[in-house]
């Protein structure tokens, strides 16, 4: 297997091991162990040594592996390209839908669109829904049907409408929706009509990976703990009653070390205080953020809906193109959409602290940008034509067309800027951790 040092390096790090000492526990000769360390050795290992390391190191063998880099800074999808993915999808004794797969890096969710091909005179058999929160769009040029529950009213039975009018730069109806919410669509009428849908990146993702591997009894009292609370999750007095018990503390006592009533910190965790909510934080080492109630928009199955009638209201310029926003939701923050209108040479450089999706949804443009190895490019794209571009990657849009922008939490999530927000000397920590090939100071 191709074995990256800096993984390497990273896990002695965490065991506090030197090369010599992996090298010895392993069986590995110690001078050929060194030199993958640096780069003057072979990163292909036989897999006899790639796994007696990892069993030095008590991890998997896999979290060594090297993740084949490549010039991940911009990718693209022509028409015929995506047209070329297709799938057909038999479901409920029917042809369903067809899927297609947006430009995307290797290994990373992508966008799909979806030809939706259940005809007007049929519920939409439901799907089981899926852990990743999605935004979903109706392309048009028909209506849709959307379907969201077993039992149909306003809430699980909708019509998502496409815009058939002159600023068709505005597609359609639009969604969010959370986790595992059932879903399905149909046609409104013999007109046909095509989604892009999103299911973005899913912060439970590692934790649920964490907690498959955990015995069942632990694992259902955290499903009941967190039950206990509703489907709108933990208030802020039941978390920082846990929080504070991993300090020591009760509500009481963490009450009486800031001097003021138990009764007067329940009223705090309620309303949300601010200073009292830092106070506390600064005291235990809290992140007082966490103590905040979220703010949730959202009907009674989790979905938030925004239409072209609102879209339109809110379409205003940006950086040169014409843009209003998708649905959007303060509950899945990392989940975000924009329909663009490019007219011309006038728009400025885009730049996103996560990676994004673009679909051309008519005309003909070009996206600019500048290669990893410094050199300009671009690419011309016309309806149907989708576009990656990594975060931190600036680029622009010319030419003479429309695009939907899609966004979610695959790097940098807003954990991730939580985390960062809390990280002493953030810059400092990030520049040393990237490919980090110093060892934790104990190799003579």
């Amino acid at each position: 297997m191709r074995v990256d040092a800096y993984k390497v390096m990273h896990w002695m790090n965490v065991r506090k091991m030197t090369a010599a000492q992996v090298a010895e526990a392993s069986g590995v000769e110690p001078e050929r162990f060194a030199a993958s360390l640096t780069g003057a050795g072979d990163d292909e290992w036989p897999d006899s040594m790639a796994a007696a390391v990892a069993r030095t190191l008590v991890i998997e063998p896999e979290k060594l592996a090297a993740s084949g880099r490549r010039d991940l800074t911009v990718i693209t999808r022509t028409a015929r390209e995506l047209h070329g993915t297709r799938r057909p999808i038999q479901r409920d004794g029917i042809h369903f839908y067809n899927y297609y797969t947006m430009a995307a890096p290797p290994g990373a969710v992508a966008p799909v669109i979806l030809d939706i091909l259940c005809p007007a005179d049929r519920v939409p058999a439901l799907n089981n829904g899926h852990m990743e929160p999605a935004i979903t769009v109706n392309l048009g040029p028909g209506d849709i049907h959307g379907r969201w529950g077993e039992e149909l009213d306003e809430a699980t039975w909708q019509v998502m409408r496409a815009n058939r009018d002159d600023d068709a730069w505005i597609v359609g109806d639009s969604y969010v929706e959370p986790s595992f919410c059932p879903h399905s669509y149909s046609l409104v009428s013999d007109a046909p009509a095509r989604i892009v849908s999103y299911t973005g990146h899913s912060n439970l993702a590692s934790l649920v990976e964490d907690v498959n591997d955990w015995a069942e009894r632990p694992a259902q009292e955290l499903v009941e703990w967190l039950g206990d609370h509703g489907p709108d999750g933990l208030t802020p007095y039941r978390l920082a009653v846990e929080l504070l018990a991993r300090r020591g503390h009760t509500p009481e006592s963490a009450a009486a070390m800031l001097g003021m009533s138990g009764e007067k910190l329940a009223a705090a965790l309620e309303e949300g205080s601010d200073g009292v909510l830092r106070e506390l934080g600064s005291a235990l080492g809290l992140d007082h953020r966490m103590l905040l109630r979220p703010e949730r928009r959202h009907d009674r199955v989790g979905k938030t809906y925004r239409d072209v009638a609102e879209c339109r209201r809110d379409a205003r310029r940006f950086r040169g193109y014409r843009a209003t926003s998708l649905a959007c939701a303060p509950h899945l923050p990392d989940l975000t959409g924009l329909y663009l209108r490019v007219d011309g040479d006038e728009g400025e450089d885009l730049r996103e602290l996560a990676e994004t999706h673009y679909l051309v949804t008519g005309g003909e443009v070009t996206l600019h940008w500048t290669a990893a190895d410094g050199r300009a490019a671009s690419a011309r794209l016309d309806a149907d034509g989708t576009a990656w571009v990594a975060p931190f990657v600036a680029h622009r849009w010319t030419g003479d067309g429309a695009l939907i922008k899609l966004g979610s939490g695959r790097h940098l999530s807003y954990l991730d800027l939580y985390e960062l927000t809390n990280t002493y000397s953030a810059a400092a920590t990030l520049r040393r951790a990237r490919r980090d090939g110093r060892g934790w100071g104990y190799d003579s």
